[in-house]
């Protein structure tokens, strides 16, 4: 509930007024849309941030072994680097999904058509980036190591999920503008 309340401020913060009076004077299936849309592009930079996390927890644990690394590190390593990317393209892919609406009208159906195509191609990605993540799942033994990788697992799920949450509200915003 406070999360909720913390995104509705941010919502304020985040984006200019100027978009906030442009989705209201839009019809309420379009404003649900827009709504969907900014909350869909702020979830994505705070799954963005808990990947970050876990991938500086994974490399400080690593940084206690120094010279001992061997090839369950390399692992570990190799998703630490799977997790930054998938972080990486997902703190942008929240931004330029928030700017969906910030874009103008002209170019709005191009930037959603592109945008359809990244996100799908984003996916994929995502989904082979997994890959060396539950490698190294399968390979470690220590528990808060397993834990972080797990939690990374999870995320790295769930932002799949968001990405494809993402193609529907933009595939439903190219509907509702080829309507106008």
């Amino acid at each position: 509930m406070m999360k909720q309340a913390l995104l509705i401020a941010l919502l304020f913060t985040v984006y200019p007024t100027h978009i906030f009076g442009n989705i209201q004077e839009q019809p309420s299936r379009l404003q649900a849309t827009a709504a969907a849309l900014v909350i869909q592009s702020l979830q994505l930079g705070e799954k963005s941030q808990q990947l970050f996390r876990i991938k500086d927890g994974l490399l400080e644990k690593l940084k206690a072994k120094e010279g001992n690394l061997g090839l369950h590190e390399d692992f570990i390593v190799d998703a630490a680097t799977e997790l930054k990317y998938i972080a990486t393209v997902a703190y942008f892919e929240g931004n330029l999904l928030g700017a969906v609406l910030a874009i103008k009208e002209e170019f709005k159906l191009q930037y959603i058509n592109n945008r359809l195509l990244e996100l799908d191609n984003v996916v994929k990605n995502t989904m082979s980036s997994l890959k060396p993540i539950q490698i190294a799942s399968s390979t470690t033994k220590d528990k808060f190591t397993l834990k972080q990788i797990e939690m990374s697992i999870k995320a790295t799920q769930s932002l799949i999920e968001m990405y494809k949450n993402s193609i529907d509200i933009l595939q439903k915003m190219l509907v509702n503008n080829t309507e106008k």
